[in-house]
């Protein structure tokens, strides 16, 4: 499609006090129509120098859970078998932990395991034996999702404010971002294929483009789910029914992966109930009531625990239907402002809020900052150190992700976990963490509602409340 017409460049941070709505029909979309991508020199140099950071971690790193989990179920898919019916043992030659424990497969919708299945067949004809180099043929995916997200960054900011600096700082923040860095090269969560698509639908005018960009998302995981009920809200007359194409396709997609590779339709059922449900723990309120005592109490209480694990779905409804409401046509910061607050609700309510849901709200709030909000750069600092924090309080100050270098040390770790001094420490600091990020994501809910320019986090009062700036975000 040919390019839309060229956008002027904005010399001053956008004033709110002026008529928005002029501003961004200069900037946004114009002939409805998303032309090509155009990146400087100097921008592909930070895409790269990211890059390469993300592939020197990718082959000697890894959380021992998951990246065993990938590990057996590609190698259960390479061998012609359904992922979804057993639990699966140790690859011998490959694996480094739970060495005497069977996991089970990869628990999404058939698009991971398949791409798992293919990477292992291409490691055993082009690997010569070697387990590191599966490692990283492994975390390809999510490392260049991670960068294309950089890149859709870059687009957005620019196409919104005409504003190259500020669409620069923004891809040097993700390309350089350590959070995001930790996620997609060194644990290998592949949630970036998933934030690729959400930014993207976020170039889209037509509720149909967006429909069948979510579609795609769902078919890599469930969670481009939770943005439905604002389409249907946003939406009027016929257009509202597009949101079944976000349905159907992962569908059809799924169905289509398992007649080609000969599965049966066995076990993909408790796969989505898993995929919905959520587990408990992480880094949310759920993180302390799935603890003891309180799991027991909440157990005692029929429907209880069902209750609270899907209270996240009316949760987003809502969200949708007020989100919907601040929407005005040709203004992407009022789209903006609502995909952050389905996000925030989602992420809040969920039954288990683990560290890499966190990137979703991450690459969002960058956007929000570099193309609207300056002035909310220190609330982003704040929360995304204490998400690292977190991360690294879980995982043994980072230890964890150093297990595939040695295939003893997984033992070790766990063994130190569970000593009594070492876990009550790591046990209370995660709680004291969980309440902390419930409360700062219950805050950020409420600065989205109230549509505040400059929140000064309520348990880092000492932060700085930063002015609105025309410098670029800064990393």
């Amino acid at each position: 499609m040919p390019p839309g017409p060229p956008l002027p460049v904005a010399s001053e941070p956008l004033d709110r006090n002026r008529d928005e709505s002029l501003i961004y029909r200069q900037f946004w979309l114009r002939s409805g129509e998303v032309g090509p991508l155009k990146i400087s020199s100097v921008s592909w140099k930070v895409l790269l120098a990211g890059l390469l950071i993300r592939e020197a971690f990718s082959f000697w790193t890894g959380n021992p859970y998951d990246l065993e989990v990938w590990i057996r179920t590609g190698h259960a898919v390479a061998n012609g078998v359904n992922p979804y019916v057993s639990f699966w043992p140790d690859v011998p030659g490959v694996s480094f932990a739970f060495l005497t424990s069977t996991l089970p497969s990869a628990a999404y919708l058939p698009f991971w395991p398949a791409l798992l299945g293919e990477l292992y067949r291409l490691w055993e004809v082009a690997g010569g034996g070697n387990r590191f180099v599966l490692y990283f043929l492994i975390k390809q995916p999510p490392i260049w999702a991670d960068v294309l997200t950089a890149a859709l960054l870059y687009a957005l900011v620019l196409r919104w404010t005409g504003r190259r600096d500020a669409a620069l700082g923004a891809l040097t923040f993700w390309s350089f971002f350590p959070y995001a860095i930790i996620i997609s090269a060194i644990w290998g969560q592949f949630d970036s294929l998933v934030v690729v698509v959400i930014l993207a639908a976020l170039l889209y005018r037509e509720p149909l483009q967006r429909n069948l960009l979510y579609g795609l998302g769902i078919f890599v995981k469930l969670l481009p789910v939770i943005y439905l009920p604002l389409e249907v809200f946003r939406s009027r007359g016929p257009r509202r029914l597009t949101f079944l194409v976000a349905l159907v396709l992962p569908l059809a997609l799924s169905a289509l992966v398992f007649v080609a590779e000969g599965w049966q339709f066995t076990g993909i059922f408790a796969t989505g109930q898993s995929q919905t449900y959520g587990g408990g723990g992480g880094m949310n309120l759920a993180g302390i009531l799935a603890s003891p005592p309180f799991l027991y109490a909440i157990e005692a209480i029929p429907y209880l625990y069902t209750g609270l694990a899907y209270l996240y779905v009316p949760g987003v409804i809502v969200a949708g239907w007020v989100g919907a409401r601040w929407i005005r046509p040709n203004d992407p910061r009022t789209e903006l402002r609502a995909v952050l607050l389905v996000t925030t609700i989602f992420l809040l309510l969920r039954w288990g809020l683990y560290e890499q849901y966190m990137i979703y709200l991450f690459a969002l709030m960058v956007l929000d900052i570099a193309a609207f909000h300056s002035s909310r750069r220190s609330f982003l600092t704040y929360l995304w150190v204490l998400s690292l924090v977190f991360l690294l309080v879980n995982n043994d100050l980072g230890a964890r992700f150093v297990t595939p270098l040695d295939t003893t040390l997984w033992a070790t770790l766990s063994n130190l976990d569970q000593s009594s001094a070492y876990g009550a420490v790591r046990g209370w600091s995660l709680e004291i963490l969980d309440a902390i990020v419930t409360v700062s994501l219950i805050q950020w809910v409420l600065e989205l509602v109230r549509d505040r320019e400059r929140p000064v986090p309520w348990l880092w009062p000492w932060a700085r409340a930063d002015r609105p700036t025309a410098e670029p975000l800064a990393p």
